[in-house]
């Protein structure tokens, strides 16, 4: 499997989960802490998501630095 295969197949799935997790909270949890918890979870997705782009674009920016300087 190729990097970037892999790269949006990752990125999907926590989108997915994501999504899940919206909608579990939007539904309603039957404690603060299960709230808290979820809440917590969509964050760290979040987070992933981000790290994951950001790496992505370091590693296009360092390929066509590389490119361009050849």
């Amino acid at each position: 499997m190729e990097d970037i295969t892999a790269i949006y197949a990752i990125l999907k799935r926590l989108r997915a989960r994501k999504e899940n997790l919206k909608n579990v909270i939007a539904a309603g949890l039957p404690t603060m802490e299960a709230y808290v918890k979820a809440v917590g979870e969509h964050t760290a997705y979040t987070i992933m998501e981000q790290e994951i782009q950001d790496l992505q674009k370091d590693e296009d920016n360092d390929d066509r630095e590389g490119t361009a300087k050849a």
